[in-house]
């Protein structure tokens, strides 16, 4: 290890420490998953959602599972591929130490004895886990049911990170480290499983890995050429190459957020790779519509067109098959097939906000990815930026420039503001998800017009000081980050808001006017005992609606608030808020037949359906339509509280374990 890169990486996280004023080890952590996570350009709540660190945590920092590059957050809104999936799951382990120690890896490998066991339910793990590890582990065990038919790749990748010096790595560590990688291999026989010490010199190297979006790309032919633009054709390896990064890695920030929020039509993908395999097939551009690529500024240099800011809006299936079939196969020789590209060249967001839009409308991304083009995103972002605040209605935009954390602001938090603040509904705001604005009628009520544009910059800072508050509570009585964030930032900014104010009837030009600088660590720290000593304990993933209100009622006493704690309170209407109401889905051949396997012996125990949709990562109507359908198709018997019948209606066994004191209903 260099010398000095110990200096320089605590220089860096000190700097960052002054910006974000928490704890260097905290500190350390973020910068660590980071690095780790650079290359698919994950958002400040992506990187939260994976950073299970804190009590019970078991050894384990950061818990992390990707689907063909993408964080799989929620596996019951989750675009399933049902060919060439990959799934890479990263175990994390951060410590703010000059050395490497076994301990840490001892922690982690019992903990993972139990996490990769999948005959236990997560409720009868032996040991103690906090509800982010049990959370992460019922994702990794949705995402493999849900991808298990299909065969796919599986990736575990260990990554044990410190201040120290990888060449001086003890033997303990490397025997630990097999140990957990052959663990792995015997859970899941099909899987690779790696391990990766990152010390001060690695995470140096890490950091100074600049994301470009200026690069080269060597042309065929150029079809046409003006300021506005070029239409050219380029060998279909030269352009695997041109998305690739040094590390052969595919460079996902290239993609503009919009596209990558759809991971893609499945049929289209198999297509694309049977016409990649057959190289007797026409040119692959006669066949294929090609990628469009918006670009700041474009020339022609010999047969080299060189771009500026590149943002590739439409062609994320075609590329990642194009990037796939060449990482996966031998250089052919022959093989001089072609790709159409279209670069559009222009500096005015409006003009590139209208093609991501028309490219994207012609492809399968749901309109809701589309809503970062509205003019009232426009203004938002506008109006905060003239008070310094950066709005990342594009993942990583500001983030990616290197604009300083504690400024940028993500679509869901100012949702989540706007809810809280603006709709008045702190309690809805604590389980606020981008799913739940994907109807136009939630996303209207929400990013209204109505609303004055100057209230905006103060919800962002009222949500940025109530993140800030929770995050030094939370280390202080923790001694780890805030787990219980999303849940708590709404509701107390809402009642930071009404304190400041001193009315529940608030208006939205009070909102736009309240003055802040009296928000101490002393005046958040009373907001936080008030809603714990009234509400009960912060430490809940979601706001009791029934129990804030009381909360907000002994406040008014506690403050001497003025008006009546529901006045101007919206319901954000959302049909996803609302269980099974309205929604439609399609029960596929592959869903029945995971729960099929998924199914015990009968009699089935009651909270079976409930078991088996939290472990499919799905809502448990869902379940209980499957379990009709296969008792229909006579798979399983008719079983009614417990009590199982044959085809002719007679009583064949019940459960054991249920006591029947009632007249039993016989199955019609």
């Amino acid at each position: 290890m260099a010398k000095n890169d110990v200096v320089l990486l605590d220089s860096i996280l000190k700097q960052k420490s002054v910006e974000q004023h928490v704890d260097i080890g905290e500190i350390f952590e973020k910068f660590v998953l980071e690095q780790i996570l650079k290359n698919y350009d994950l958002s400040n709540e992506e990187i939260a959602f994976g950073w299970t660190d804190g009590s019970l945590d078991g050894g384990i920092d950061g818990f992390y599972v990707l689907v063909n590059g993408l964080l799989v957050t929620d596996a019951s809104d989750f675009s399933w591929p049902r060919t060439g999936a990959e799934i890479e799951v990263y175990l994390i382990t951060c410590k703010h130490r000059d050395t490497f120690q076994q301990t840490s890896l001892d922690a982690m490998l019992a903990s993972l004895q139990e996490i990769f066991d999948l005959t236990r339910n997560t409720q009868e793990l032996l040991g103690s886990y906090s509800s982010d590890i049990r959370k992460c582990r019922e994702i990794f065990i949705a995402t493999y049911h849900n991808l298990s038919l299909h065969r796919p790749v599986l990736k575990f990748k260990i990554i044990y990170a410190s201040r120290g010096d990888t060449e001086l790595l003890g033997k303990s560590i490397a025997a630990r480290a097999d140990q957990i990688i052959e663990l792995l291999s015997k859970y899941f026989s099909a899987c690779s499983a790696s391990f990766q010490a990152l010390g001060a010199s690695e995470l140096v190297g890490l950091y100074r890995e600049i994301k470009s979006f200026s690069l080269d790309l060597p042309v065929q032919e150029c079809l046409t050429a003006s300021q506005e633009g070029y239409v050219v054709l380029a060998h279909l390896r030269d352009y695997k190459e041109f998305v690739s990064d040094e590390k052969g890695q595919l460079r996902r920030y290239l993609f503009d957020s919009n596209v990558r929020a759809y991971l893609g039509a499945n049929l289209v993908n198999v297509d694309i790779a049977e016409t990649l395999s057959n190289l007797g097939s026409p040119n692959f551009w006669w066949l294929n519509n090609g990628v469009t690529i918006l670009a700041t500024s474009a020339s022609i240099v010999g047969k080299c067109l060189k771009l500026k800011d590149i943002q590739i809006v439409n062609g994320l299936q075609t590329t990642e098959s194009i990037y796939r079939h060449y990482s996966l196969n031998e250089p052919n020789p022959n093989d001089k097939r072609s790709l159409l590209i279209k670069v559009i060249v222009t500096q005015e967001e409006d003009i590139r906000d209208q093609v991501i839009r028309a490219t994207n409308n012609q492809s399968l991304v749901e309109p809701a990815a589309l809503h970062a083009t509205d003019h009232i995103q426009r203004d938002i972002e506008d109006i905060l930026l003239r008070h310094d605040w950066y709005y990342e209605r594009r993942t990583n935009f500001y983030k990616n420039e290197g604009r300083p954390d504690a400024r940028i602001l993500s679509p869901l938090i100012l949702a989540t503001g706007s809810v809280a603040l603006l709709l008045k509904n702190p309690v809805q705001s604590s389980r606020l998800k981008q799913k739940h604005l994907r109807t136009d009628e939630a996303y209207q009520s929400v990013y209204s017009t109505q609303f004055p544009l100057d209230a905006w910059p103060k919800v962002a800072e009222l949500m940025r000081i109530s993140e800030n508050g929770l995050i030094r509570h939370f280390s202080r009585q923790k001694g780890g980050k805030a787990q219980y964030l999303s849940a708590l930032r709404g509701p107390l900014a809402y009642v930071i808001t009404v304190r400041l104010i001193g009315s529940f009837s608030y208006s939205h030009r009070q909102l736009a006017t309240i003055n802040t600088s009296i928000v101490t660590d002393e005046f958040i720290n009373d907001c936080l005992s008030a809603m714990a000593s009234f509400g009960g304990s912060l430490t809940r993933h979601t706001i009791n609606s029934g129990r804030f209100s009381q909360t907000l009622l002994r406040m008014k006493e506690l403050w001497s608030i003025e008006g009546d704690v529901f006045e101007g309170r919206r319901q954000l209407s959302s049909r996803r808020f609302n269980g099974r109401e309205g929604e439609r889905f399609v029960l596929t051949e592959e869903f029945l037949e995971a729960v099929n396997k998924a199914l015990p012996p009968q009699p089935w125990k009651k909270g079976t359906a409930h078991q088996i949709a939290k472990n499919l990562g799905v809502e448990r109507h869902r379940v209980s339509h499957a379990i009709t359908t296969l008792v229909k198709r006579g798979v399983w018997l008719k079983q009614r509280n417990g009590i199982v019948y044959d085809k002719a209606g007679n009583e064949i066994m019940r459960d054991p374990t249920r006591v029947y004191t009632f007249p039993l209903i016989e199955p019609s």
